[in-house]
């Protein structure tokens, strides 16, 4: 195992190990198949390994070798299904966003084959594309380091039910980052906010900015002049 992988396993630990309740959930939900970390959670601890973030929730598609444990989860703990088909579990006042891998929708929706690599070319933008397998401690991050390295944000899988939030949460990324990371939108993204830029586009991003995150990271005035000058 490389540092990289240990300080992605240790650093988990540690944030789901603040209450007992929400490690105790993995160590079961470890037990019914592989556990593939993807998402906000993993992207953050890679990018702040020294201090990350405690995330809103944490993504979890799981490669079963045994769904009908799950089932005895699903009745154990208190959740709903999700639009998409997954599980949102609350335990201890954090939310776990679960997945049956073979099921999410860009494996069911795409000609994407569904593995734990192509979970990580599942998503919209590239600082997204990393994935840990947290029963093998193996992360596959091939994407989100190309956007690291090269300080460009760029669109992978262009198929995807959510677009407006991810146009958004490009934006919010290059300015959240911008003192650490100075991230810039690749042309083909570019090309994408051009084409859906209006003003409608600008009062839905920052609605669904408020829905989404709960707060104001850019104000109505800061997504427009952006828009604009991209």
């Amino acid at each position: 195992m490389s540092k990289y992988e240990k300080n992605i396993k240790d650093q988990l630990i540690y944030l789901l190990g603040k209450d007992s309740h929400t490690l105790s959930f993995i160590e079961e939900l470890a037990n019914v198949g592989d556990l593939l970390f993807f998402g906000g959670s993993i992207r953050d601890i890679c990018l702040f390994p020294d201090n990350p973030p405690l995330p809103r929730d944490f993504d979890i598609a799981i490669k079963f070798k045994d769904k009908s444990e799950f089932e005895v989860i699903i009745n154990k703990y208190n959740n709903k299904r999700n639009r998409f088909g997954g599980y949102k579990f609350n335990v201890a006042n954090i939310e776990f966003d679960v997945w049956d891998l073979e099921n999410t929708w860009a494996f069911k929706n795409t000609n994407l084959q569904a593995s734990e690599e192509n979970l990580a070319r599942s998503v919209y933008l590239n600082i997204d594309g990393i994935v840990y397998n947290f029963n093998k401690s193996k992360v596959y991050d091939e994407l989100f380091r190309t956007s690291i390295t090269s300080c460009e944000l760029d669109v992978i899988l262009e198929a995807n039910p959510q677009v407006e939030l991810n146009l958004l949460r490009a934006l919010v990324f290059k300015d959240k980052y911008k003192e650490d990371y100075k991230l810039d939108f690749s042309s083909k993204l570019k090309n994408i906010f051009k084409k859906h830029f209006d003003d409608e586009l600008v009062n839905d991003l920052y609605e669904l900015q408020c829905i989404h995150y709960k707060k104001d990271y850019l104000s109505k005035e800061k997504i427009k002049y952006d828009l604009q000058h991209i």
